[in-house]
């Protein structure tokens, strides 16, 4: 099992109706429609997505994609966190207490990268307005994530890049 994300850029919602399947299908014709994504809104997140319309069909001028796998996701957003300046904070899991910097991000209300680190590791969706705030905390930190490890500096190249992608009228889909 694995997280796959694809962000898009100037999506545009699908006129459709939905045939017996649960598929979205053209209302006049009946006939099945080429389309990017369904948005799913993550109800545990609120605010990410406010200018997605739950449910609905997007098609997109253009996207990319990447699979990152959940633990990949979980290991890289504390990482993230560390480079934003979260505090290591304690976290119980599985019966045993770690200190994170994604568990400092969990426990704050704002701050940078803060949408993405406190965010689902399945499924859901992140709107242009917060791919925005998100894209210019990406620029603001490029400093800080150039003198990490190579491994680090990939990932934080393709987030960035999704979320650049994304805040030009587009979204990221958790997948």
């Amino acid at each position: 099992m694995g997280l796959d994300v694809t962000a898009f850029r100037k999506i545009k919602e699908i006129d459709c109706v939905f045939d017996e399947d649960g598929e979205p299908i053209d209302p006049a014709t009946r006939e099945e429609i080429d389309y990017d994504f369904r948005a799913y809104i993550n109800s545990d997140f609120p605010g990410r997505a406010d200018d997605v319309r739950g449910g609905a069909i997007y098609s997109s001028q253009d996207s990319i994609g990447f699979r990152i796998g959940y633990g990949g996701y979980n290991h890289w957003r504390n990482e993230l966190a560390r480079v934003a300046g979260f505090p290591e904070t304690e976290l119980e899991r599985f019966g045993s207490v770690t200190k994170r910097h994604d568990a400092g991000a969990w426990a704050a209300t704002e701050g940078p990268f803060w949408e993405l680190i406190l965010f689902s590791d399945c499924d859901g969706v992140i709107g242009s307005t917060v791919a925005s705030k998100l894209a210019a905390d990406f620029a603001q930190y490029q400093e800080q994530a150039d003198k990490e490890d190579e491994h680090f500096r990939s990932w934080y190249a393709t987030w960035r890049e999704a979320f650049e992608m994304a805040a030009d009228d587009g979204a990221v889909w958790f997948h």
